[in-house]
């Protein structure tokens, strides 16, 4: 017997990265896995490499769109035992022009979202018994990465969400997992207001020891090794690996903080030929 067999898992995010590397992963160990994500030509390849996968395809932009993607899961498989939240919207602009639309859909996306969903799926849980919710939260917001402040605070927000019903569910049947993944190299590129831009656009070739420690690149496939294993022993805060839980740690200590992130900030406005400021 494969070891998620009894397990219906419903993945947002799923049409690349760490999304599609996990649906493979969950497919592997037996689970019956629901894929949803808007690009329905890369879930429809995806679906192919899988054991008849539910796929949705879903802007998850508001509530109602993410209440629908749990029904339907349900609709079809019965139940839903897993819920994981990784689907994000990764918006780069500077902050001091950051327009408000941009902050409203990482927000929209990142938080509210997830939050709809999660309340669906609980309402379901709880009548069968149980079940887990795994969201997929980012290490940055606590070291300020430049440039990315719609999903830096939004991502902030849902890590508040978390570890608030982690607490408010604590002793219940329905299990709380936060997952940092920290840096993961993909081909998925951000929505970009400072024209095209590269992933690794805040990276240099030469940084300083502890800057290439936080910064190095964890393979997507490795993190989907990682959430199957979560849902077999559920814990309630996983760091990828020790280099993202040390950054964690160092993200507390304004000096090495702020040294990292303004170096950051530098190698992009350099990369970019950018101003600290837009002047009129």
């Amino acid at each position: 017997m494969l070891p998620l067999q009894t397990k219906v898992v419903l993945i947002t995010g799923a049409s690349s990265g760490i999304g599609a590397a996990a649906a493979l992963a969950l497919d592997a160990a037996g689970a019956k896995v629901a894929i949803a994500a808007r690009r329905k030509v890369k879930l429809d390849d995806l679906a192919l490499r899988m054991h008849g996968p539910l796929v949705l395809v879903k802007d998850l932009c508001d509530d109602h769109s993410a209440r629908e993607m749990v029904q339907s899961v349900v609709g079809h498989f019965g139940r839903i035992d897993v819920l994981i939240n990784n689907a994000a919207s990764i918006i780069v602009a500077k902050s001091d022009v950051v327009r408000p639309a941009d902050l409203l859909s990482a927000f929209s996306t990142n938080l509210i979202a997830p939050v709809a969903a999660t309340q669906e799926a609980i309402s379901h849980m709880l009548k069968q018994g149980g079940g887990h919710i795994i969201n997929i939260g980012s290490p940055g917001f606590m070291m300020g990465i430049p440039f990315y402040a719609p999903y830096v605070c939004s991502k902030a927000a849902f890590s508040a969400w978390t570890r608030t019903i982690q607490a408010e569910w604590a002793g219940t049947k329905i299990l709380v997992s936060e997952y940092f993944p920290g840096y993961i190299k993909t081909d998925s590129k951000p929505d970009s207001r400072l024209g095209m831009i590269e992933q690794d656009f805040l990276m240099a070739d030469k940084q300083n020891m502890i800057t290439r420690l936080f910064t190095k690149p964890k393979s997507p496939e490795d993190v989907a090794r990682q959430l199957v294993k979560l849902i077999l022993k559920p814990e309630t805060l996983v760091y990828s690996d020790i280099s993202v839980k040390i950054g964690a740690f160092i993200s507390n200590i304004p000096g090495f903080r702020l040294n990292i992130a303004r170096q950051m900030a530098e190698n992009a406005r350099g990369k970019k030929n950018l101003t600290i400021f837009d002047t009129p």
